[in-house]
C-alpha cells in the first residue's frame, strides 16, 4: 500500500545551519557555529561568563546596558555566517578553562547545552574534543 505523500506535512532542512551548538577553540580566537546563534535567537548582546572552579563557559542573552554586555549578534536575516572573535581577553579567558594538556596547535570543539528559561548556552570545556582543521 503506498503512502499518500501529497497529505504528508514537511519541515524544510535548514542547510545553514549546524546540527548542534558547537564553538571551535584555536590558537587565534573562537568561532561560534550559527547554531548557537539560532538557539540564543540572534541576540544583539551577550554576557560572557566563566566558572573557573567547574570549568563551564556561557554565553547569557542580556540588554545592551546591563553589566559588561558585548555586542554578538547581527538579526538572523543578516547574520549569513558564523560568528568568530580573536579578543584576546575573552580567548585566553576561555582556553584557561581547557585541560593543561591543551596543544594550542590544536583545533577544539566543544558542544553547548542550551537553558531556554534563563536564555544561556553552557559549555562543559571538559568536554572539549580535538577537532581537525577542515
Amino acid at each position: 500500500m503506498m503512502k499518500d505523500f501529497k497529505n504528508i506535512s514537511f519541515d524544510i532542512i535548514d542547510l545553514t545551519v549546524n546540527a548542534s551548538p558547537d564553538i571551535y577553540i584555536n590558537k587565534g580566537g573562537i568561532s561560534f557555529t550559527k547554531k548557537v546563534l539560532e538557539d540564543l535567537g540572534y541576540p544583539a548582546n551577550v554576557q560572557y561568563c566563566i566558572s573557573a572552579e567547574n570549568k563551564v563557559f556561557a554565553i547569557r542573552v542580556c540588554r545592551s546596558n546591563d553589566a559588561k554586555s558585548t555586542p554578538f549578534s547581527k538579526p538572523r536575516a543578516e547574520q549569513t555566517t558564523t560568528l568568530s572573535t580573536n579578543n584576546k581577553n575573552f580567548v585566553e579567558s576561555v582556553k584557561a578553562l581547557l585541560k593543561d594538556s591543551q596543544d594550542p596547535n590544536i583545533r577544539y570543539k566543544v558542544t553547548g547545552h542550551f537553558d531556554s528559561e534563563s536564555k544561556t548556552m553552557f559549555f562543559d570545556m571538559e568536554e572539549a574534543v580535538e577537532e581537525a582543521f577542515r
